[in-house]
């Protein structure tokens, strides 16, 4: 059977509530440390706070000599492990992503964005094990987080294609993950 990816909620207070209706009130901690995260990124252009997302689509920010096309050249990597999921972003320099860029660095697109010291893009804490849950004895309102994750993503990942040059964009998508972690569980039902 394959599951319609589209959520049905606008945004994650309203599948909160779902999750408070269907679990008489009570959220449980997997489903929260998922919800804080989404509501922080929903929150990342609404609130005043400085971060990552605002700094790379701040032109100010770039260096135009070493745009392409006028826009930096990144490379998106999506990576999930037992700890976390996440979106990096590494710019392009001398036709290679950088991990690692010297302070202030002449050849960089930007003027002093560096991915190592500034981590992931985006980190959603514990997703694998949430939805391992999911799958193991989820509810709607976990499938529906589950969902919104996915759609917030892929809109994160549209913005960033729209204002900068994304050279590369690799990795599992959080839809990817869940069908990867859902076959697994299978298989081991089997064994």
């Amino acid at each position: 059977m394959q599951l319609d990816w589209t959520c049905r909620f606008g945004n994650v207070k309203a599948i909160l509530q779902l999750k408070k209706s269907l679990n008489l009130g009570e959220i449980p901690d997997h489903f929260q440390i998922v919800a804080n995260k989404l509501l922080e990124l929903e929150g990342t252009f609404s609130d005043g706070f400085d971060n990552n997302i605002k700094y790379l689509l701040n032109k100010k920010n770039w260096h135009l000599v070493n745009c392409k096309q006028g826009k930096p050249p990144i490379s998106l990597k999506k990576h999930c492990n037992q700890y976390a999921f996440d979106l990096h972003c590494f710019p392009i320099v001398n036709d290679e992503p950088q991990a690692l860029i010297k302070p202030y660095d002449t050849n960089s697109p930007f003027k002093e964005f560096n991915p190592s010291s500034l981590g992931p893009l985006l980190s959603i804490p514990q997703l694998s094990d949430f939805m391992s849950v999911t799958i193991r004895c989820g509810d709607e309102a976990d499938m529906e987080l589950l969902k919104y994750a996915h759609m917030l993503l892929e809109q994160l990942i549209d913005l960033l294609s729209a204002s900068l040059q994304v050279v590369e964009n690799s990795g599992q998508s959080i839809q990817e993950v869940f069908l990867s972690i859902e076959q697994q569980l299978k298989t081991i039902k089997t064994v």
